[in-house]
C-alpha cells in the first residue's frame, strides 16, 4: 500500500509541475504574440503578491497543499475509512 500512495503522490506533483509549466509557457507566448515583450511576465509579478497578507494567504494555502501529503508521504498511508466498511 505504501509504494501505490507515495507513486499517487509523486504523480500528482508531477502533473501539478508540469501544468505550471505550460501555464507559464502560454502566458510568455501570448505576452510574445501580442508583442509586450519576454520582461512584461517578471514585471506583472512585482505587483501579483503585492501586501503583506496577500503573501502570508498564498504561503498558507501552498502549506495546506503541501503538508498533508508529505506526512502521507513519509508514512506511507492514509488516513483510515472505516465508517465506509
Amino acid at each position: 500500500m505504501k509504494k501505490k500512495n507515495r507513486r499517487q503522490l509523486l504523480k500528482k506533483y508531477t502533473i501539478l509541475l508540469l501544468l505550471a509549466g505550460l501555464s507559464l509557457l502560454y502566458l510568455y507566448f501570448g505576452d510574445w504574440l501580442f508583442g509586450y515583450g519576454m520582461g512584461n511576465i517578471s514585471y506583472i509579478l512585482n505587483y501579483l503578491l503585492y501586501t503583506a497578507s496577500e503573501k502570508l494567504a498564498a504561503v498558507i494555502m501552498l502549506l495546506c497543499l503541501i503538508i498533508p501529503d508529505a506526512v502521507r508521504f513519509i508514512r506511507g498511508s492514509q488516513p483510515g475509512r472505516r465508517a465506509e466498511k
